[in-house]
């Protein structure tokens, strides 16, 4: 278990590192599309809000995009930064808690992208993120959050679930509070060296409500999808795209 005095997220990132590997044949759809609802052009500022090891980021800056990189995790920003500096890339990193930033008027567009969001016990904080973002872009910039689907997981609800990654096999042990939609569980990692377990619990949103939450955060001209191909937000997509823009100055 994680340990004390330490949320999960402080913890678990670094078994879960393999599964990042996993999702390289969707990086080239999602790096396409959020090029293009981002409108992000060569010399554009990028906001990437946790940035894990850069699988979306640096295919960005191989296309002359300017990306700050947040993150939690000092391995991640490592290997993020070891990579850069392999394919000659610039890009700005900071081990930083996304609560944290402190950002102002500097992007053209930011992401908190693959289910980065929801981790923090006050619904608060997950509105503290948001506004964090919000105040980090310019008037004008545009925002994506790309995360799971609340109405999916009722849909496709499951207590259990096993998958391998290369040596190592993952235990999902789950359930789900109605009361608070929060998943929670047990993630067991267990691997020839042994096993490590973390009590994960992640509040999960439905689309209506990220929309009220973008907007009072000040985001206008939301947009939302189920897919890279731009199909409509429901309970048969797994993820969500959802865009806000910060409105221009008058």
């Amino acid at each position: 278990m994680a340990a004390k005095g330490t949320a999960w997220w402080e913890n678990i990132f670094d078994d879960l590192r393999p599964l990042f590997d996993m999702k390289s044949a969707d990086t080239m759809n999602q790096v396409r599309f959020i090029i293009k609802k981002l409108d992000l052009k060569p010399g554009s500022k990028f906001l990437d809000c946790p940035c894990g090891i850069g699988r979306i980021s640096l295919p960005l800056a191989q296309r002359g995009i300017r990306v700050t990189g947040v993150d939690i995790t000092v391995s991640y920003l490592e290997e993020f930064k070891k990579t850069a500096e392999r394919r000659k890339l610039k890009v700005d990193l900071h081990h930083l808690d996304m609560r944290k930033i402190n950002f102002k008027n500097q992007f053209e567009a930011a992401g908190n992208l693959w289910t980065s969001f929801g981790y923090f016990e006050k619904e608060s904080d997950d509105f503290l993120v948001i506004r964090k973002i919000y105040q980090a872009l310019k008037p004008g910039g545009r925002f994506m959050l790309h995360l799971i689907n609340r109405d999916w997981i009722i849909t496709n609800f499951s207590p259990n679930d096993w998958s391998r990654v290369g040596k190592i096999k993952i235990l999902e042990e789950r359930s789900f509070d109605y009361r608070t939609s929060r998943s929670k569980g047990i993630w067991h990692f267990i691997k020839d060296s042994g096993e490590s377990s973390y009590e994960v619990t992640i509040r999960v949103y439905s689309y209506h409500e990220l929309v009220r939450m973008l907007e009072k955060a000040g985001f206008a001209d939301i947009e939302g999808y189920g897919t890279t191909k731009e199909e409509p937000i429901s309970r048969d997509h797994r993820m969500m795209f959802i865009i806000g823009t910060k409105p221009k100055k008058r």
